[in-house]
This record gives structure tokens, C-alpha cells and sequence, in this order.
């Protein structure tokens, strides 16, 4: 009896240290600056577009007045609730220009989280909010 209590507890709590990491995620509000009027807005052209899980990517470089470029990236969500919106792993292409809007980095690094993207011939994306089980989201 002592023996099959020590297993299960043994078990038990191996099952919770090792499953422990599956609970934890990231949140945008760490790492970006997500109050109300911090967003920037910035005209780039796309150097990367990446349509891949957990997290989509778009890599842009941003050319100030004097002709410095800094490159930039941006993090957007997964394949699925991205397509929702309107995005497709062909909708951008390294050359494109576009008008980007997002959350700056906290730490000040070229980085964002997008809130949209405008391409070149005024189309805006995404073209509703959808949240991260594909229902649409009427807050934003």
C-alpha cells in the first residue's frame, strides 16, 4: 500500500513538472507597449513575410529622411486567426511597400506587434479583427 502511494505521488508530481510548461504563454503586454496612443505607424517596404506557427512575422526595412534604413519586425498571430483577417502566406512579398501600425517595443528595439498593415494599393489588413478562435472580435 505504501508502495503504490509513493509511485502515484511520484508520478504526480512528475506529470506536474513536466507539464507545467504547457500552461505558460507570453503576453503581448510584456514585451510591448499596449496603451492607449502608443501605437506607430511606419511606411516600409517588406523584406520577409512569415506565414508559420506559433506566430506570423513580417520583416520590413523603414528608411528615415536622411536615408538611414532600420530594420524592422513585426509579430501577428497564428496562420489560422491571421487568414480570418484576411492574410494569406501569399499576400506579401519581399519588394512590397506598405504602411504599417502597431505596438512599439518596450525595450525600444525595432519590433512590434502588428494592429494593421496597409498595401500599397490601399488595401488594409486585417480586414476584421478576429480573436484567437476565429470569432470576430468587436472590441477593436
Amino acid at each position: 500500500m505504501k508502495l503504490k502511494l509513493s509511485t502515484c505521488f511520484v508520478l504526480l508530481v512528475g506529470s506536474l513538472v513536466v507539464g507545467a510548461p504547457l500552461f505558460a504563454h507570453h503576453g503581448t503586454g510584456v514585451a510591448y507597449e499596449t496603451g492607449k496612443g502608443t501605437e506607430v505607424t511606419l511606411k516600409g517596404t517588406v523584406t520577409e513575410w512569415i506565414w508559420a506557427n506559433p506566430h506570423c512575422g513580417l520583416l520590413f526595412d523603414v528608411t528615415d529622411a536622411k536615408g538611414i534604413v532600420q530594420h524592422w519586425g513585426a509579430e501577428l498571430g497564428n496562420p489560422h486567426k491571421e487568414s480570418l483577417g484576411g492574410f494569406s502566406k501569399d499576400i506579401l512579398k519581399p519588394g512590397d511597400k506598405i504602411t504599417v501600425t502597431g505596438h512599439p517595443s518596450k525595450s525600444g528595439a525595432p519590433r512590434m506587434t502588428l494592429s494593421r498593415v496597409v498595401l500599397a494599393d490601399g488595401h488594409a489588413l486585417p480586414d476584421k479583427a478576429v480573436k484567437g478562435n476565429g470569432e470576430e472580435d468587436p472590441s477593436e
